[in-house]
């Protein structure tokens, strides 16, 4: 099994995968699931203001499990495709002052709940998991009004990566050297640490 990236970092839960034999408890368990999309979200994101379509549903073995498993109270029904990708899409699940993304892999899914306040002020570190190829995937959340994020690897290199529907996803090769996400957002210029998951997992 491939196990997703479980750090409390600036603010961003993330929260271990949903993968087959997973019942851990994550962060955020005991709220109900929503049953509408909360203004504060949709008047940040755009991706959630628009209609709902037969696409933007998740998997329905993923969706399955997240309605018995529902970190703050997240409602996959309410789900939107922000990128999507032969082997991993990215989806949008809101939830109770939180909105959920939601990177698919191997047959699960790596998900990261920040909350809807750090959105609207852009302040959302990158999430990050080692993929079954053993590439590190690399995403995260944006609010309206930001079209690109710089990826920062190595002693200086930098990977413009232009968003989606909200959200940012990139893979770098195994071993790449990480540094930072950066964009300018709401409250300026900002820049999160990207946290190496092959380094946590080693230390565990």
């Amino acid at each position: 099994m491939v196990a997703g990236l479980a750090v409390l970092l600036l603010g961003t839960a993330s929260v271990t995968a949903i993968a087959d034999g997973d019942e851990s408890n994550h962060p955020g368990d005991g709220h109900p699931q929503v049953e509408s999309i909360e203004a504060s979200a949709t008047a940040t994101m755009a991706v959630l203001r628009s209609p709902r379509t037969s696409g933007d549903g998740l998997p329905a073995h993923l969706s399955g499990r997240m309605d018995e498993h529902s970190p703050f109270g997240m409602n996959p029904d309410l789900s939107r495709l922000s990128i999507g990708n032969v082997a991993n899409s990215v989806y949008v699940v809101p939830a109770h002052g939180h909105v959920c993304v939601v990177l698919t892999m191997d047959g699960g899914a790596d998900l990261s709940c920040p909350s809807t306040d750090d959105i609207v002020d852009g302040r959302v570190a990158p999430t990050t998991v080692i993929l079954g190829t053993g590439g590190i995937a690399i995403y995260g959340l944006v609010p309206d009004g930001v079209e690109e994020v710089a990826v920062r690897t190595g002693e200086a290199d930098s990977l413009d990566v232009a968003t989606q529907g909200n959200a940012y996803y990139t893979v770098v090769p195994p071993g790449t050297p990480l540094r930072s996400v950066a964009y300018v957002g709401p409250s300026g210029s900002v820049e999160f640490p990207i946290v190496d998951p092959s380094a946590v997992f080693e230390e565990q």
